[in-house]
């Protein structure tokens, strides 16, 4: 058993270099060569959060697990380039909504097909009884990474 744990370890953090490494190579290519990868996914979580009627920066930075603070310098620096707009209500001056500008939903667009090549390029290397299994067990995985803390 303790060789599948390290290989799972192994694994697990391999993965996740080289995701981040090919959406590095990805905006690197784009238009968007201004963008990290975590700009990229804060504007991924406004977009997302907007079409679940998610506005504010403490929503959003809910959805992101970040503090609202830590929101706020993001914001700010992806509003500077372009690629978000934080409006305040006139109803009241406390709440702010956060949307994406055009540049942003074109990055956005952008981000969403390089994931969309990403899944199936790796959906047409496996037979579809291993792609429910995989599937089956990232949800675990993903499970394991929301529950809280203490459990881990």
């Amino acid at each position: 058993m303790n060789q599948y744990k390290e290989e799972l370890n192994t694994f697990l953090v391999e993965i996740f270099h080289d995701i981040l490494r090919l959406e590095e190579t990805a905006l690197a290519k784009d238009d968007f060569k201004n963008l990290s990868v975590h700009e990229m996914h804060v504007i991924e979580a406004v977009y997302d959060g907007n079409k679940e009627g998610l506005y504010s920066m403490s929503e959003i930075a809910a959805r992101l697990m970040v503090t609202a603070s830590t929101l706020t310098t993001s914001v700010k620096t992806l509003e500077q380039k372009g690629y978000l707009k934080r409006e305040k209500q006139l109803s009241d001056k406390r709440y702010v909504k956060v949307c994406p500008t055009d540049l942003g939903l074109k990055a956005y667009c952008c981000h969403k097909e390089f994931h969309q090549r990403l899944v199936n390029g790796v959906a047409e290397k496996l037979k579809e009884e291993e792609l429910v299994t995989l599937t089956t067990a990232l949800s675990t995985l993903h499970q394991f990474f929301q529950s809280p803390k203490e459990d881990q």
